[in-house]
């Protein structure tokens, strides 16, 4: 399953490229102001989530986000104050609600749930299906790295990582 979302995802990421590479771009602009950044976050996977279902996109669709400004900084504050708490504790239950959580901002959009609700979802779903939400978790993290090497490597990994993440979202919701 993770080669076929790969592959569908570098698809997607060939086809729609300057698109998902200029969202990217006007997303890490915007956040700059940190009031944007969950709405941005938001915006990039509603991005990705209209590419994976074959819809055609164009940039400014990244600040759709915005039409769920208090549901993406509800779900971003639950995330980190989970997140946050498991790293202090000790580090790997923070890795672990990291792993849980890793399809909460997809599932949200894609299922219009509410915050605590996508992060539910999502905890359900990896649980179920944790070896491959775990090796599909560590891809996405060594993909991000190398973007993260270069200074504009980023804008070509984050949109590729994303619309994966999308893809993988929608697998596991459909097989229930």
């Amino acid at each position: 399953m993770i080669n076929n979302i790969l592959k569908k995802g570098w698809s997607i990421f060939r086809q729609s490229y300057v698109t998902l590479i200029i969202s990217t771009i006007i997303a890490a602009l915007m956040m700059l102001l940190v009031v944007t950044i969950p709405p941005m976050i938001f915006g990039l996977f509603y991005v990705a989530i209209q590419l994976a279902k074959g819809k055609s996109v164009r940039a400014k669709d990244v600040f759709k986000g915005f039409d769920h400004f208090l549901r993406s900084w509800g779900l971003t504050l639950l995330m980190l104050l989970a997140v946050g708490l498991g790293l202090v504790l000790l580090v790997i239950p923070g890795l672990l609600l990291l792993i849980l959580y890793q399809f909460a901002f997809a599932i949200s959009l894609l299922e219009d749930r509410k915050a605590y609700d996508s992060l539910k979802r999502s905890y359900e779903l990896v649980k179920k299906n944790f070896s491959f939400s775990l090796v599909f978790f560590v891809i996405m993290m060594v993909i991000s790295a190398i973007g993260g090497l270069t200074r504009f490597g980023v804008f070509l990994t984050v949109p590729f990582t994303m619309v994966c993440s999308v893809l993988a979202a929608m697998e596991l919701v459909k097989k229930k």
